[in-house]
């Protein structure tokens, strides 16, 4: 662009060039042409004299009326050249600017679902360390099958804790009411139950994604949320003696450990 620019600016400085040495050819030859005439221009009447400086003039004004036309265009081509550049810039700045939006949107975006994930994925493992508490102490899982069943949530299995209580529970509807009992005597495993139940609830209120809540809400944990859900609102939360205690504790572990199936 600013070759062709430079081009254009160099031919109308070459076309003034000529005009100047036609102008100045012109008024020689009408000097030339009035000399040859007997007396000059005294000898000419007003009328002629008029006629003389027109017809010299004429052409004069045309080819510089010409070259003022031709120069008034250049200098709008050139300054609509400048603003079209101008205005391209703008559009490409914003273009730019657009790109750079998109991308910071999609950025956040990304973050957001990153950060999303990780904060799921740690309620989950909070969840599995509730439920593995929760199974622990009313025997369902051996303390000794609890390395197994973490490797199998470690590979993607988020259930592996909560599987043999909906087992359990195929079987024993009242397995609920059989929970609340032992867990209100049982404080750690209360507070078990009670965090699964409380991380299970916000989990599934802060899910932006309403196949995501689906999955939660009818998977194995939302289904062990709704059989530990009336257990947490009927514990018996009295403090009964440690032989009582032993007793139910003992009485829903070998319930729940016969039925179970190994880890």
């Amino acid at each position: 662009m600013a070759n062709a620019n430079t081009t254009e600016s160099m031919l109308a400085r070459v076309g003034l060039l000529l005009a100047v040495v036609v102008s100045v050819a012109w008024i020689g030859f009408a000097a030339l042409y009035l000399r040859g005439v007997a007396g000059g221009l005294r000898a000419l009447s007003p009328t002629e004299a008029a006629a003389f400086f027109a017809g010299v003039g004429g052409p004069l004004a045309g080819l510089w009326l010409f070259i003022a036309v031709n120069e008034q265009r250049r200098r709008l081509s050139l300054m609509s050249r400048a603003l079209n550049e101008m205005l391209a810039q703008h559009r490409h700045t914003l273009q730019i600017a657009e790109t750079q939006t998109r991308t910071l949107v999609a950025f956040q975006a990304q973050a957001a679902r990153t950060e999303g994930g990780e904060t799921r994925r740690f309620a989950l493992q909070d969840m599995a360390s509730s439920a593995a508490v929760l199974a622990e102490r009313l025997g369902v899982i051996r303390r000794e099958d609890l390395d197994i069943a973490w490797a199998r949530f470690g590979s993607g299995d988020v259930a592996a804790f909560v599987n043999p209580f909906l087992h359990f529970a195929v079987s024993h509807p009242e397995i609920s009411t059989r929970l609340a009992e032992a867990v209100g005597r049982d404080p750690l495993a209360a507070t078990a139950l009670q965090a699964y139940v409380r991380r299970f609830e916000r989990l599934v209120s802060a899910a932006d994604d309403r196949v995501v809540r689906d999955v939660l809400e009818e998977g194995p944990l939302g289904r062990a949320f709704r059989l530990f859900k009336p257990a947490v609102g009927g514990m018996d939360v009295a403090h009964p003696s440690p032989d009582a205690l032993t007793e139910k504790l003992a009485d829903l572990s070998e319930r729940l450990d016969a039925v179970a199936p190994g880890v």
